[in-house]
Parts: structure tokens; sequence; C-alpha cells
């Protein structure tokens, strides 16, 4: 089994403190500072291979800041073995995580996981953008689940579970003949979403729900390629917000 790709930030009087174990991923410092730093990942081998389990580790000291940058997209290929992407991330008070996905394409054939478990202390923030495909060009693609589970000191902030199998999602008012969803989620504070473009010009559109307790999350499902004008838009102004009393 291919161990966890591990990464981990702290801030220091001058240069913050990096430290990262490689993978299925391994990790490349893109911009630094005293207090965080930008950093891309990129795969070692081919993925997501039938009966891989990717799983990536992150802990962001106090007061720290990450921004994760996905380097390429990520193709779950069909096989008899279910794959997984798993995303374990601890972010510490008044620390910022921002990690803006590429597409995750789910060919036929195939099940796989992707799962996120976050872990707020403080007043730690965190901005992900998850972006799924579901087919590769002439497919409708296999079997998807997704699971996120986000706590902070006072308990759970956000628990889903999206069962997006072939069977479940043909189903009345879940998925039918939708391919693409596009998902920007901020815990930690609740941010306003940026505008609206006019209604089905994009898909069948966006919908934006802030959470009982501190977070919001907008979503955007459409038919094909990404073409929503919102979702990338909005993870900027947020990743804007997140970030405004970082030094950076």
């Amino acid at each position: 089994m291919t161990r966890p790709t591990r990464l981990s930030v702290a801030p220091t009087g001058s240069r913050s403190r990096v430290h990262h174990t490689t993978g299925h991923l391994t990790v490349r410092v893109m911009d630094q500072d005293a207090d965080g730093a930008r950093v891309g990942l990129l795969a070692t081998q081919a993925l997501l291979l039938s009966g891989d389990d990717v799983r990536i580790e992150v802990d962001v000291a106090p007061g720290a800041w990450l921004d994760v940058v996905e380097t390429t997209g990520t193709v779950a290929y069909e096989g008899e073995a279910p794959s997984s992407w798993t995303v374990d991330a601890t972010v510490g008070d008044g620390a910022v995580l921002t990690w803006a996905g590429k597409p995750f394409v789910v060919s036929d054939e195939i099940a796989t996981h992707r799962r996120t478990r976050i872990r707020l202390h403080g007043t730690g923030r965190t901005l992900t953008q998850e972006k799924v495909v579901l087919g590769r060009a002439g497919q409708l693609g296999g079997d998807l689940s997704m699971f996120l589970e986000a706590s902070d000191d006072s308990g759970p902030v956000q628990v889903e579970h999206l069962d997006l199998g072939q069977r479940a999602r043909q189903l009345p008012g879940v998925f039918g003949n939708l391919r693409s969803m596009d998902t920007v989620t901020a815990l930690g504070w609740t941010p306003e979403p940026t505008g609206a473009p006019e209604a089905g010009t994009t898909g069948p559109g966006e919908t934006y729900f802030p959470l009982d307790r501190s977070g919001a999350v907008l979503r955007w499902m459409g038919i094909g390629r990404f073409r929503d004008q919102l979702c990338d838009a909005t993870f900027a102004a947020w990743r804007q917000e997140a970030m405004r009393d970082r030094r950076h």
C-alpha cells in the first residue's frame, strides 16, 4: 500500500516551515512567506487506477495559511476494484486553508469514492472547490460517492453524503441527465455570493445556502463541460476574504 501524502505548514519569524512526504502525490512549493505557502500537487504515477487509495493528510498550524493547487485534473479509470481519494485536514486557530480542485472525472465501469474530513480549531477557516464530471467523452460515468465531514471545537459544522451512483442519480430530483457539478464550500465564516447569472445561461442553475453554523456552500450542476460563470469567480472572491488578514 502506498503511504499517504503528508503536508504541514507552520509560521516562523522569517520563512514558514513547510514539511511534506510523498505518496501518490508529491508537493512543490510555489510561493512562501513567513506565515504560509502556496503549493502544487503533482501525481507521481498514473491516477486514479482501479484499486488506488489516494490519501492526503494536511495540517495547517495556528496562524498559518496554506493554498493548495492541483496542477491537473484526475480521471478515475475503469476497473473491477473501487478507487478512492481521501483528504484529511486539520486547521489551527487563526489559520486558513484554501484548495481549488481541478475536475475529477469518473469513467464508465468504476466505483470511486471521494472523502473529505476537516477539523477546525478556534477561528480557523477553510475554502474548498470540488469539480466532478460523470463520464469521459461519450460515456455516462460510473458510480461516485462523496463524503464531507467537517467539525470545529463545538462539534459538527457540515456532514454531507452524496450518492451519485448510476441507479441513485436517476431517481426524481437527484441528478437525472446532468453530468457536471461544481461546489464551493466555505467553513469558519459565512460569505455572501458574488452575484447571479441570468437564469438558464450556464445550466440548470446555481444554489447558494448558508449553513446553520458558520459556513456557506455554492453549488452548480449542468450538462457536459463546465460553463458556470459563478463558482470560479466566487471561489476567487471568497479566497480574498479568507486571506484578508494574511501577510501574503
